[in-house]
């Protein structure tokens, strides 16, 4: 039997402008189911507090982030990750979708963005819902913080950080030379 037969397809593309309110729709059921587990009700509905889809429009066009976003052909946007210079800023997948390999897809992607724009490290601001997540794909913390939430309140969080594959093996190697170029 192939694994390919029994686990949900999906790909990934490049987030738009009119993912908007998918993106919004797995944020925040993703924070409201999934968050859950570690945080009270108070915390998660403060969590959720004024976030809507203009936030990333806003994200999009005035701060640069970029997305890379999780479809399928069945169910649409079922994960995203958005991601600016060498910080994943957001990394949420819809529960029902969850442990299916999108996170760690998305990841991935982000991650190898992240080294071809010639980054070292990534960094990442978890929640306590994401953190054993991260630190399966290798990422460290750096320290534990309190982040405001939308509504607020403060909830338990860590700064995380990898170092980006392959980035002490390029430091390490002498320069490419030029064609026809002599050292």
């Amino acid at each position: 039997m192939q694994l390919g037969k029994i686990l949900p397809r999906f790909r990934i593309r490049r987030g738009r402008p009119s993912d908007a309110a998918a993106l919004y729709a797995v944020h925040e059921r993703a924070v409201r189911v999934l968050g859950r587990r570690v945080y009270s009700d108070s915390q998660v509905e403060s969590w959720v507090h004024g976030t809507s889809p203009d936030c990333y429009l806003r994200a999009m066009h005035d701060d640069g982030e970029a997305f890379e976003v999780a479809v399928s052909r069945l169910r649409g946007i079922v994960g995203f990750c958005g991601r600016k210079d060498q910080e994943i800023r957001s990394l949420y997948v819809d529960p029902d979708w969850s442990r299916l390999g999108v996170g760690s897809a998305l990841l991935q992607r982000a991650e190898a963005m992240i080294a071809a724009e010639g980054h070292d490290k990534v960094v990442i601001g978890a929640s306590l819902v994401g953190l054993p997540f991260y630190e399966l794909h290798g990422y460290n913390v750096v320290k534990h913080r309190h982040w405001r939430t939308g509504g607020g309140l403060m909830i338990p969080a860590a700064d995380m950080e990898k170092p980006v594959a392959g980035a002490q093996d390029a430091a390490a190697r002498p320069p490419r030379r030029r064609a026809g170029q002599r050292g």
